[in-house]
């Protein structure tokens, strides 16, 4: 048996694990009877029908729980993201790894919410990594995936202008804030080095929709940064190759405050309601052919002034 429920915030779906977990362990079972439940959790962007919800975010949550064990629960790493700075003193999380997961396209990061008075520590990980479930020899082979690059524009400029404490706290500030908008999305940083970020994500729309969120929320610390989003193959446990060159060219032609994406990403949200502006074709560096660009349809943050 199980069940499937959704809820407005990731900190009400806690509170309510935390309670059946407590409930399940309070109550006075027949002897020699107990009753554990698995608990996964994961916050996103599931598609919804006259049916009920639906979408990769949906097995996402499902293939969680699967990994758990009775009397666990389980945090995909964008729940963990949005509830870590809210749990109350008797909650916190444990962060367990990295996992590959049946039918998702990367290997997930999953956190165990630790619950006081209650059981902490269980088996390990029910995955694909688990001995006897892998098949032995089987490449996890190639994936598409869309990968997002923020640039922030002009830092060079900034960092002489503020000075090396100031800078460092404005870059802290920053970052907290493309990682917020990262989890919220459901994209998963995989490297940010300096000024430049790079991140993954399973839906082309919702890669849109962060690189315009984290294009509005930084403006607030009045800095500009150029987005560039593409999607393609690439090895499973390899986040490299012509897709990830062919962003970062993207990025490149972007403007401060611009959100370009390739024609592939512009064709894999066809019916999303998404709508772009034509930027016309470009050459991107060391790829052949032109390139035509598009910009989403949706309000463009102001340039920051000096």
């Amino acid at each position: 048996m199980w069940l499937f429920v959704v809820f407005s915030r990731a900190t009400q779906a806690v509170t309510a694990a935390v309670a059946i977990q407590r409930a399940l362990a309070a109550e006075p079972w027949p002897e020699g009877g107990t009753v554990r439940v698995r608990l996964g959790l994961h916050t996103g962007e599931p598609i919804r029908t006259a049916q009920g919800y639906t979408g990769l975010d949906v097995i996402r949550g499902a293939r969680i729980r699967d990994a758990g064990h009775g009397g666990q629960v389980l945090l995909s790493k964008s729940t963990a993201a949005l509830v870590e700075d809210a749990l109350i003193d008797d909650l916190s999380l444990r962060d367990l790894g990295t996992y590959r997961l049946k039918n998702l396209p990367r290997p997930e990061r999953i956190f165990q919410l630790l619950i006081l008075d209650l059981p902490a520590d269980f088996p390990p990980l029910q995955s694909l990594d688990t001995p006897g479930r892998a098949r032995p020899g089987r490449a996890p082979g190639r994936v598409l995936t869309t990968v997002l690059f923020i640039d922030m524009a002009n830092s060079s400029a900034l960092i002489v202008t503020l000075g090396d404490r100031r800078w460092l706290e404005l870059r802290a500030q920053y970052s907290a804030l493309v990682r917020q908008a990262l989890a919220r999305h459901g994209g998963e940083e995989m490297e940010m080095i300096g000024d430049q970020t790079l991140a993954v994500f399973d839906s082309a729309a919702a890669a849109i929709r962060c690189g315009c969120a984290i294009r509005e929320a930084v403006q607030g610390l009045r800095i500009a940064v150029k987005v560039g989003i593409h999607a393609g193959e690439v090895e499973y446990d390899n986040i490299s190759g012509i897709t990830v060159l062919t962003g970062a060219r993207i990025t490149a032609i972007a403007q401060p405050s611009e959100v370009l994406v390739s024609p592939t990403v512009k064709d894999l949200v066809a019916g999303s309601g998404l709508t772009f502006t034509d930027r016309g074709t470009h050459l991107l560096k060391g790829l052949p052919g032109e390139w035509r660009l598009f910009a989403p349809d949706m309000p463009e943050a102001s340039a920051p002034t000096s």
